[in-house]
């Protein structure tokens, strides 16, 4: 029997940095290099997903020293284990290799994946180096596979804050090739691993660096054909770097500070599908010191000294692993903890207003004299809205124990999965009720 197109389609919807005391994620990009493109876009390389990689829409790293109590793996599609930090040989090391099997047990146990991600803001010292060479490339690529067999593995996301780059820490090697020696080690990466493992990367807000240091504006089209997603950290834009505050991870309208229209345009009109991009999401905030209140209609003002303060209760003092590196706290404010202390709900000196230019919302404390900016549930809503429209590859978090109790971030964000299973529940419903096959493909 033959349905209707209409019939099928009801039956389907009835159906459906600074531093911190631990390897950082991400660090704010300065604004010289956020440019707002004009020119024509770079036509995207075609980009076939992996098995694995159309099914992953949500993902979130989960932190080595601060694992969650529990993961609520019916919300997620995929875990980034964060992190495995390379020496200078690659071997990798400074996580806890049985919590790490405990959450690909849990994984697996629920038909989800897990990647281990090597590197991080700290753990990017020696990426430069390991990547310089044919010989180094292999030994690496090497090491990384036997990673995911050791460990039962379904992936390898690199966090290489940033090839090419005097925007990491300080004493990260770099090279003019870094770009080029990254794509070699995704390229070699894929021939070992094969189509059925995840091959990812944790990026900033702008296209990997090219031999001048500046964002490239034409990445080479393999780097489409090779990775399944890259991770667009966008977020840490505002901070104690900027001269005034602002939206720690705009939507849009960020202006000099970023926003994620922003970053994804700069990385498709460098030629990178947009069906392979990922918009990262932070579920903390930025808190600091401010010499004036903000308003309803104005969320920059003046910062008050040049010392970062605490944020929240797990904001601890950390350095970089660097020679004469100063102890700093990084600011954050954990989402767990905005909700503890009744920061939307106006309690304790706190106001917050929504900027519907940026899309997040800020608050500020009349008692402190303190700012914060953030994201709550509506603001990340509005990105899954957006991922959706734009046809991109997901969203991700940095990190998942941040939520509250109730998960309320994580559930704002499944309008990226469930696009995806709708869709998916329409060509299964076709498949099963059509059985001339030239119309399933007309309407795919």
């Amino acid at each position: 029997m033959l349905f209707s197109l209409k019939s099928v389609v009801v039956l389907t919807l009835a159906v459906t940095s600074l531093v911190s005391a631990h390897p950082h994620h991400g660090i704010p990009y300065p604004a010289h290099l956020l440019k707002d493109s004009h020119r024509p876009a770079v036509p995207a390389a075609s980009a076939v997903a992996s098995p694995v990689a159309a099914r992953t829409k949500l993902s979130a790293y989960v932190t080595d020293w601060s694992p969650p109590a529990s993961i609520a793996w019916s919300k997620l599609d995929n875990v980034y284990y964060a992190f495995g930090i390379p020496d200078q040989t690659g071997a990798l090391g400074n996580f806890d290799p049985t919590k790490l099997a405990s959450v690909v047990s849990q994984a697996h146990s629920n038909n989800k994946t897990v990647s281990l991600s090597v590197g991080g803001w700290t753990g990017s010292l020696h990426f430069s180096d390991l990547v310089s060479t044919a010989a180094s490339r292999e030994s690496f690529a090497t090491i990384l596979t036997k990673a995911v067999s050791d460990y039962n593995l379904d992936g390898i996301d690199i966090d290489w804050e940033y090839p090419n780059s005097p925007n990491g820490v300080s004493c990260n090697s770099i090279n003019s090739a870094d770009t080029t020696n990254f794509l070699s080690l995704m390229q070699l990466l894929r021939q070992k691993l094969g189509a059925n493992k995840l091959i990812t990367a944790a990026v900033a807000i702008a296209p990997f660096f090219d031999g001048s240091q500046e964002p490239s504006s034409y990445l080479d089209p393999a780097w489409g054909t090779t990775v399944d997603y890259l991770n667009v950290m966008v977020y840490d834009l505002a901070g104690m770097w900027n001269p005034t505050t602002g939206s720690n991870s705009a939507l849009a309208n960020g202006g000099d500070f970023g926003s994620v229209a922003q970053a994804i345009s700069q990385w498709t009109d460098a030629g990178f599908p947009a069906s392979k991009l990922v918009v990262g999401c932070p579920f903390y905030g930025f808190l600091a010191a401010v010499s004036q209140p903000p308003t309803a209609t104005n969320e920059k003002v003046p910062f008050s000294g040049t010392t970062q303060i605490q944020g929240d209760q797990y904001d601890e003092q950390g350095t970089d692993p660097c020679p004469g590196a100063t102890p700093a706290f990084s600011g954050e404010y954990q989402y767990r903890s905005i909700v503890a202390d009744g920061i939307q709900a106006n309690q304790s000196g706190w106001t917050t207003w929504w900027d519907s230019k940026t899309s997040t919302p800020y608050a500020y404390n009349t008692n402190k004299k303190t700012f914060l900016t953030f994201d709550n549930p509506q603001s990340l809503k509005l990105k899954a809205d957006y991922v959706n429209k734009k046809k991109l590859g997901g969203l991700m978090m940095w990190s998942l124990e941040m939520d509250d109790a109730q998960n309320s971030l994580l559930t704002a964000m499944q309008g990226v999965r469930n696009l995806i299973e709708i869709n998916r529940s329409f060509v299964t419903i076709l498949d099963v009720c059509t059985p001339e096959k030239e119309h399933v493909n007309a309407v795919r």
